[in-house]
């Protein structure tokens, strides 16, 4: 199952967590045509999956990759 996640373009992150959810995924698409296309290739029919949840972001509050080292 992470291959197919990992596998798609439009995956941009894969997240194997802990909780109510086993992964989470960060999907860039360009519109919720295109989100409907790629839930229907990578969820629907995959017998590993049984349900998921969307979450739409609606604007971006803080983006940092950085990491403060000691000099």
């Amino acid at each position: 199952m992470k291959q197919a996640f990992c596998a798609a373009p439009e995956v941009q992150q894969c997240y194997y967590v802990t909780g109510d959810a086993d992964f989470v995924l960060v999907l860039l698409v360009a519109d919720m045509a295109e989100y409907e296309r790629l839930t229907r290739r990578l969820f629907f029919g995959n017998p590993n999956v049984r349900k998921f949840r969307t979450l739409v972001t609606m604007e971006r509050v803080k983006f940092e990759t950085a990491i403060a080292l000691e000099a």
